[in-house]
């Protein structure tokens, strides 16, 4: 009597396991973008301290040639 029962289609016509399954590949979708973007960021971000950081040594040897 007092139990409530899950609805499998509301009155607009979808289907709640369809809706679910469409939600879990969204969310798929979203993930591996965000999974995609951080390594891109992580990727530049190390390209970017490599570069600076042979910049660095690359003038740390010109001054220490100067003071010989």
């Amino acid at each position: 009597m007092g139990l409530a029962l899950i609805k499998e289609k509301e009155s607009s016509g979808v289907f709640r396991k369809d809706f679910e399954e469409a939600l879990l590949r969204l969310s798929d979708i979203a993930r591996l973008a965000e999974q995609k973007l951080s390594l891109k960021v992580d990727n530049y971000i190390q390209e970017q301290f490599n570069k600076q950081n042979q910049e660095i040594h690359q003038l740390s040897e010109i001054v220490n040639s100067y003071r010989k």
